[in-house]
């Protein structure tokens, strides 16, 4: 990984954080992919019933194992946590299962390093070419919703290719354990005062089921906006002053 012109982009180290569940199929051509884009790579196997963690081992990768599924919130916690209290300045957050390009990393971090931005999140909609109609339409409409009430427009908020400052890791944790964390996230840092991107990223779709449950993560959502409606004045993260938001 080339280190930045301390001139203009001082050096920070950045650790990728890949959560998984029953990823055998994919995760050591992911971890082989993204580990000359980053400094660290971090396979957070949630419980996987195959062989997950140790193809992820073999790779190259650093492993942390739940010993039962908690839901891929919880093992981004986990990550996130460990990967902050390590010392990383970046978590480059990225799925198992080949739907993010590890090489489009660098596009994340270039505009992390320019100081542009807490959160950098992937845009797929800039070419939908390959994204289900039906993802589209849902991704669309979920979008507008979690704009509105970040107060910022985010092209694509249910992209999990996304790069988080460590530093807001303990704003951002939230009380979801499951995919809705993603939104969690993006909820509290717009409300502690974090400055949140996007950058294009690649749309890739495989043939693999997706872990997505419709109708359960619908209701999940929807709860987790209610909730956000009725507790935005007393959620777990205050807001930041602009210029304590700057500091970090």
């Amino acid at each position: 990984m080339q280190a930045a012109s301390p001139t203009t982009n001082p050096p920070c180290k950045i650790a990728a954080l890949i959560p998984a569940y029953r990823e055998a199929a994919a995760i050591a051509d992911v971890v082989t992919r993204t580990l000359p884009q980053v400094d660290l790579t971090l396979v957070v196997d949630d419980g996987s019933p195959d062989n997950t963690a140790e193809l992820a081992r073999q790779a190259g990768a650093e492993v942390i194992v739940h010993t039962v599924n908690q839901g891929k919130g919880a093992a981004m916690k986990t990550g996130m946590k460990t990967l902050a209290e390590r010392g990383y300045d970046y978590i480059m957050l990225l799925d198992g299962d080949g739907q993010h390009a590890p090489e489009e990393i660098a596009r994340f971090t270039a505009v992390a390093r320019a100081g542009a931005a807490h959160v950098v999140l992937g845009n797929r909609f800039e070419n939908v070419k390959g994204m289900p109609l039906v993802r589209r339409f849902v991704n669309s409409l979920m979008s507008r919703i979690i704009s509105n009430a970040c107060g910022v427009g985010i092209p694509d908020t249910q992209c999990g290719f996304r790069l988080v400052r460590s530093s807001l890791v303990t704003y951002i944790m939230g009380s979801s354990d499951h995919f809705d964390f993603e939104t969690e996230m993006l909820l509290l840092a717009s409300r502690a005062g974090f400055t949140i991107q996007s950058v294009p990223v690649s749309t890739i779709y495989g043939a693999e089921k997706t872990k997505i449950r419709p109708v359960q993560d619908t209701i999940k959502f929807i709860k987790l906006m209610r909730r956000w409606q009725k507790q935005s004045g007393t959620f777990p993260a205050a807001p930041l002053s602009p210029s304590k938001a700057t500091e970090l």
